[in-house]
């Protein structure tokens, strides 16, 4: 595929931007379009940064997502049929999270004196598919359009969440000496190791895994089963960690263009509504554990031992750690997202030497479940608008003309640097 869509690594470096092909046609006749949208935020590092070594400066936050997509279609009349490849990647952390990967990546020592909550929710895949919709004129001024997306073939995926809470170094060279000191000082006579308890009454990390994935990420393919004879078979004796897992899916968009009077202008777009992708036996791992129960009831057991008593000391694994690794069904669901945008006619035209444009007030409002953008700014003539971007602290410059359309959208314009960074250029073809 010839545009940049296709290309996973948009993730990465620039990953906000827009290149769009409209083509606009008479009415009731053709209409030709090629359509590649790409948008990208990254909150607590730039978005190079956060694509590949996590090095930059930390800034508090939360998120960081982009949204790709590639369409090849036409429209006759108010009927549309599109070819649509898209990639889709969203994921929330916690500030910890942030913290931690970044202390990592930098080589900083993390204090061990608080504990920490440490949490990753993901989700991400690729699709393609066919897009039929069609665009209903209710009236001379209002538009309704809806579309429905099959997505055919699906890569890429990663649907879950990972979580560990508690202590960064549970298990402390202090905490050993003092349950040494207690352990060493048994006697005949005295075998009692309650006083053990206290100790690690504070002793806290629960660690929580559900998610399915295309690739392992943590060391799954070490929990193969073993085979009698030969090399591991991966559909036999485990996790079949070879192929790809496939699936499909579906999605929905609702458009709506009122023209309420001769001033004012509204749009409302609402994208991937019940946006879901069934997947054919994907790998999947959850795993829970509880160490704070677990030395709990080591305790128990060794006080058993101490006491003579037979104990079995592995059941204290199987009784707190779960863990399960198998390839399954999974639905996963994407969240919808939608675009607000008003336009408003002033009765003011720029003096400007040779041209009298009409200036009009924008409003817009870009909505995701992880980041919301308003925008606002001004129209002139009917060609440029610039508008500031509040959520990206960006700023959108973009022309609009007959046979096409070039934009731009950056918080700053060096791509090494940039949290938010967007291009788009056009041709409109109509016949």
């Amino acid at each position: 595929m010839p545009c940049p869509a296709n290309i996973k690594p948009l993730l990465t470096s620039f990953l906000l931007a827009a290149c769009s092909f409209t083509a606009a046609a008479e009415p009731g006749g053709w209409r030709v379009h090629t359509d590649i949208d790409l948008f990208a935020f990254s909150e607590v590092v730039s978005i190079d940064q956060f694509a590949t070594d996590f090095k930059g400066k930390l800034i508090p936050g939360d998120n960081a997502f982009t949204h790709d997509k590639f369409e090849f279609g036409v429209q006759y009349r108010g009927l549309s049929l599109a070819y649509v490849d898209r990639f889709d990647y969203i994921t929330e952390f916690t500030q910890d999270t942030a913290l931690f990967h970044h202390s990592t990546k930098n080589g900083i020592v993390l204090p061990t004196n608080r504990k920490y909550r440490l949490r990753l929710d993901v989700e991400r895949v690729r699709a393609q598919g066919v897009r039929v919709g069609y665009d209903w004129a209710i009236t001379d001024d209002l538009t309704i359009g809806v579309a429905g997306t099959h997505y055919y073939q699906t890569s890429d995926l990663q649907s879950g969440f990972a979580s560990a809470a508690g202590d960064l170094e549970p298990i402390t060279d202090e905490l050993i000496t003092r349950v040494r000191a207690i352990t060493e000082n048994l006697r005949p006579d005295n075998r009692d190791l309650s006083p053990l308890v206290p100790l690690v009454a504070d002793v806290q990390l629960e660690v929580l895994i559900d998610y399915a994935y295309d690739e392992p990420k943590f060391r799954e393919p070490f929990y193969r089963k073993p085979v009698l004879v030969g090399a591991p078979n991966a559909v036999i004796s485990g996790v079949n960690f070879t192929d790809e897992p496939q699936g499909s899916g579906y999605s929905y968009d609702l458009v709506v263009d009122w023209r309420a009077t001769d001033r004012l202008s509204l749009r409302a777009e609402f994208l991937d509504l019940g946006y879901e992708i069934n997947w054919v036996m994907a790998p999947r791992t959850q795993a829970s554990f509880g160490l704070n129960a677990a030395l709990i009831d080591a305790i128990g057991v060794a006080q058993e031992f101490v006491n003579g008593e037979r104990v079995s000391p592995n059941n204290i694994v199987d009784r707190h750690l779960f863990v399960d690794i198998a390839n399954s069904d999974f639905d996963q669901s994407l969240p919808w997202r939608a675009d607000f945008s008003a336009e408003w006619q002033l009765d003011y035209e720029l003096p400007l030497p040779g041209w009298h444009p009409a200036l009009s007030v924008k409003v817009g409002y870009h909505h995701t479940e992880v980041m919301s953008f308003p925008r606002f700014g001004l129209g002139i003539g009917n060609h440029l608008s610039m508008m500031y971007d509040t959520g990206g602290k960006s700023l959108l410059l973009r022309y609009q003309g007959k046979y096409g359309f070039a934009s731009i959208v950056a918080d700053r314009f060096d791509t090494k640097k940039a949290h938010t960074l967007g291009i788009a250029l056009g041709i409109q073809y109509g016949f």
